[in-house]
């Protein structure tokens, strides 16, 4: 390597062990970056590329940051997928000989960047053993802690559901599927050795444990997920270095206790984020003041509960807080003067704090012993309230330390109370009394010296002097040191004001340094009881969730559902909680579902409401199943093991699936894990293909489910011909969306669902409303006119009721051999409505039936 500087030596050699990152190179009151990273940081931060000089005949690409603001920047760098490593200036670069001592303090990455609220951080571990995936989640924002074994389709609903930034896994472990399902997270491999045992050793030992099974995973479990848990801590821990936060204890994240939401309903139901600007039902519902809060909320929407003593107790705690204005009030009064607490403790434990955070910290525990005051009846909430701790030794002893109103910065001072410690309180009477013990030196000089006009000046060269003028030089004491002369005067000192100066000029940074010691010392104290404050901060979170719940109870008027294990769900005059938001007109529909009709077939016009109907019955039963309230007039919801949707379509590009198989997959997943416990809603399944492998493919699918699964469904179709199935199907139920026509056959949507079905589309009704022109619906209606004049002629009109006349069969007809299907076959055919062309396709159907027997 060519003749370097040594500073840009001591460049490369901290470079080389941080290969992956953007190094952020601290000189001065800038972090700089070299080579091929100036180059990726003056493009991604829209900055000026420069160049240094690092011999005679070399410049490097250099870019560089203000410190002060490096935050922003390192936001930008980290969002985009960029590693950062910041290397700081260890050691007073006025008193470093040679080069100053620089070295990496902590590297920053999109799932551990928690210091910005802003941006959502999150890191995951992955680790896959034959057809089971062990995953952990952390999030060092606010210290939770996740671990669990998922198979390939839960793994994807547990990413949707935390939204890591950042996933790890071993060298060669196959997530593409993730990235083809969700986006949003970087992948990237650690070493083997992350997932073995001595990392395994480093994570117990931080945790005092010698098993995981302390924190109630099962011993079965125990080899698998202690992988991706000391993997995804260490990775932390070694990122971090000293700025490691507070982590929870991890718990087990059990999905038998919630009702399961894959991706798909996640996704199509729009319950945390929405397309087309349309808001989400999360949106709607989150009613919480505090950032725990609002956390505990969507947590609670993505996991609904199946334990039916867990739900009620959540709806008595917001029957309470609906029914009591006052308790509901002073709740949230209280909670709005609370701060992020879990985000706080992050912040404090990582030492990453500002003087104001701990601030916040106090003011925000100080509230704990108001809501300890208040006196709820309810099960839940009295739990909560007596539950909390008002940390009452910590929170005065932060009141005695800590000044209200302290700086931005933890060494600029004013940090601490009078009255903490003597040495401080001294240094800070000599400093704020300055003038008046320079004044009182001053007057008693005058009266020793008997020179009147003796005077005590200061500037910034000389610091303190005694000025006399020349007419009375001859007074001058022994004692007093020449310092300067002037054209008419001199400047002396003493060794007692030398002491003085020494004392006040070096109080102030003495009086910085003391303070930040006091303030470490009070700082140590929180990290101490770190675990006892995440748990307060848990407790408010789910106090402020419950009361959000209730404050949009009592907005919109919602009900309190009635929950039970039975099978029957009936939900009357129910609104989509999303859509009646913004939409004044709203129509209200019921839906009943019982064991003789469990399998709703939706029929009606484009734009009439069938796919918002659908998930609206789904909404509100997740809704109930988190203990809220819902928008009705009367509910009683059965507990469901889970919603599965098939809703909208779309090709999948990036999997390199068409919109057709995209939609197979999802049914296929619906068929092959649904319970008669569980409730499915179909929109529009079979329209991705043609209209008769379509019909073929909702018929069949309509069958199984029916007849086999027996779960509770909505089913919107297009394709009327379903509606036979209620003839012939215990459980089925026709319904559809009805409309006014008038005399000059312009339409209406009255958007009420009501029984029966209709057989016309009213497709070129849809289109004349959207605006096409009139030519162009005067023209289709033409074609439409003439289509159906031929449809008898129709040949495939023919293969198509012969389907049916097949997919009609029983069920056992399927099973019997080549003798049973042919007299079958014979038996069922209707002689007497039997038409002419109709006879002719059965007798070519029964010679393929003898042609297959005699093969």
């Amino acid at each position: 390597m060519e003749n370097l500087t040594p500073m840009v030596a001591q460049y490369h050699k901290i470079k080389a062990q941080y290969q992956d990152c953007l190094l952020l190179y601290r000189l001065g009151d800038f972090y700089e970056l070299f080579y091929e990273d100036a180059v990726i940081g003056s493009k991604e931060l829209n900055i000026v590329l420069t160049k240094k000089k690092i011999s005679k005949d070399k410049d490097i690409p250099m870019c560089g940051i203000p410190y002060h603001s490096a935050d922003s920047y390192i936001t930008r760098l980290v969002s985009k997928g960029y590693k950062v490593a910041i290397c700081e200036q260890l050691e007073d670069a006025s008193k470093a000989k040679g080069v100053v001592k620089r070295d990496v303090i902590r590297v920053i990455t999109p799932g551990t960047y928690f210091d910005n609220e802003k941006i959502k951080s999150g890191l995951a571990a992955v680790y896959k053993k034959s057809d089971k995936y062990a995953i952990a989640f952390l999030d060092l924002a606010t210290g939770e802690f996740y671990a669990t074994v998922l198979n390939k389709e839960d793994l994807i609903s547990f990413i949707s559901k935390f939204s890591p930034k950042e996933i790890l896994t071993p060298p060669q472990t196959d997530i593409s599927f993730l990235n083809q399902e969700y986006k949003g997270f970087f992948h990237y491999s650690l070493p083997e050795y992350f997932f073995e045992k001595d990392y395994q050793q480093e994570f117990l030992n931080h945790f005092k444990t010698k098993s995981i099974t302390s924190f109630g995973f099962n011993h079965f479990e125990e080899e698998l997920i202690i992988r991706p848990l000391s993997a995804v801590f260490n990775y932390a821990k070694i990122t971090q270095k000293s700025f490691l936060p507070y982590i929870s204890p991890p718990k087990p994240y059990r999905e038998d206790k919630y009702m399961k939401l894959d991706y798909s309903t996640i996704k199509h139901l729009e319950l945390v984020s929405s397309q087309e600007h349309n808001p989400s039902l999360l949106s709607v519902i989150n009613k919480a003041i505090t950032g725990m809060g609002k956390r505990k909320i969507k947590f609670m929407l993505l996991h609904p509960l199946l334990n039916i003593q867990e739900i009620k107790d959540r709806q008595d705690a917001i029957e309470e807080l609906t029914q009591n204005h006052t308790l509901r009030e002073e709740i949230r009064q209280h909670l709005d003067k609370v701060y992020d607490i879990e985000r706080l403790v992050a912040k404090i434990t990582s030492n990453t704090l500002t003087p104001k955070d701990m601030v916040a910290l106090r003011e925000s525990l100080k509230k704990v012993k108001d809501i300890k005051k208040l006196s709820p009846k309810s099960k839940l909430l009295k739990n909560i309230v007596d539950s909390l701790n008002p940390h009452t030794q910590l929170v005065d002893k932060l009141e005695r330390y800590l000044e209200d109103n302290p700086p931005f910065h933890l060494k600029e001072g004013g940090l601490i109370k009078k009255g903490v410690d003597e040495r401080l309180d001294e240094l800070k009477s000599l400093k704020e009394n300055a003038e008046e013990i320079i004044r009182q030196y001053q007057e008693q000089e005058r009266e020793k010296t008997k020179i009147s006009s003796l005077k005590i000046g200061f500037n910034k060269v000389m610091g303190y002097y005694i000025e006399i003028t020349k007419p009375n030089l001859k007074l001058v004491p022994p004692y007093y040191k020449r310092k300067q002369t002037l054209s008419n005067a001199e400047r002396f000192t003493t060794d007692y004001l030398q002491q003085l100066e020494d004392k006040i000029l070096s109080a102030d940074e003495k009086i910085k340094a003391l303070e930040y010691e006091i303030f470490t010392q009070v700082r140590e104290e929180v990290v101490n009881h770190s675990f006892e404050i995440e748990e307060t901060a848990r407790l408010l979170g789910y106090l402020d969730a419950l009361a959000g719940l209730a404050q949009v109870a009592v907005e919109k008027s919602w009900i309190r559902p009635q929950i039970h294990n039975g099978y029957h769900l009936f939900i009357e005059e129910g609104y989509h909680p999303t859509v009646a938001n913004f939409s004044k007109d709203f129509v209200p529909n019921s839906v009943y579902f019982d064991e003789n009709r469990f399998f709703h077939i939706i029929t009606g016009p484009n734009m009439s409401g069938k796919s918002t109907y659908i998930r609206q019955v789904a909404l509100l039963t997740i809704l109930s199943q988190i203990g809220s309230f819902i928008p009705a007039s009367s509910a009683q919801i059965s507990v469901v093991d889970a919603v599965y949707t098939r809703i909208g379509s779309g090709d999948n590009l990036a999997k390199g699936l068409s919109t057709f198989m995209v939609e197979m997959l999802e049914v296929a997943n619906i068929l092959n894990n649904a319970t008669k416990n569980s409730l499915i809603v179909l929109d529009e399944v079979g329209r991705g293909t043609s209209t008769y492998d379509g019909i073929a493919i909702a018929w069949a699918v309509s069958e199984y489910i029916s007849k086999n699964i027996k779960a509770k469904t909505l089913f919107s179709t297009h394709y009327h011909e379903l509606t036979q199935l209620e003839s012939q199907l215990r459980g089925v139920k026709n319904f559809y969306l009805s409309i006014k026509e008038d005399q000059n056959g312009e339409i209406r949507f009255l958007y009420k669902v009501m029984e029966g079905f209709v057989d016309k589309s009213y497709g070129i009704h849809v289109a004349q409303l959207a605006g096409l022109p009139k030519s162009v619906i005067e023209r289709a209606k033409e074609i439409l006119l003439d289509l159906e004049n031929k449809k008898s002629e129709n040949k495939e009109e023919i293969y198509q009721q012969l389907l049916f006349s097949q997919l009609n069969q029983p069920e056992q007809e399927y099973k019997s051999d080549k003798n049973d299907q042919l007299l079958n076959f014979i038996e069922e055919i209707d002689i007497a409505t039997t038409t002419p062309l109709q006879a002719l396709m059965i007798l070519s159907e029964l010679k393929n039936m003898v042609k297959n027997l005699k093969s």
